[in-house]
């Protein structure tokens, strides 16, 4: 291997960090954002209320609805993938019987 083959499988073809497109990309995210703000969260619970129970009612709420919402945006990304491809596999079909009449 010569040393210019070496650095053109080192060096990136784009920059900065990218992923594969996937429509669960939006839900990633929405899991990142809420990792970060419950990291904040866990870090101030204990200045924003005195009362333990308190602070555990706060963390255990905001936990309760971040799992609900990633949920939700799953169930909504799974169902438009399953109509799309119960579109497409009509379409499919409808153009598989043309083709036979």
């Amino acid at each position: 291997m010569t040393h210019s083959e070496g650095d053109a499988i080192l060096s990136r073809r784009g920059k900065g960090i990218t992923v594969q497109a996937s429509p669960f990309n939006a839900v990633k995210l929405d899991l990142a954002l809420i990792v970060i703000v419950g990291i904040v969260v866990l870090v101030v619970h204990d200045r924003l209320l005195e009362n333990q129970l308190g602070q555990l009612a706060m963390v255990v709420g905001y936990g309760v609805v971040a799992m609900l919402w990633i949920v939700i945006r799953t169930r909504r990304v799974l169902r438009s993938l399953d109509h799309a491809l119960d579109s497409s596999q009509a379409e499919s079909d409808a153009g598989r019987s043309s083709e036979t009449n």
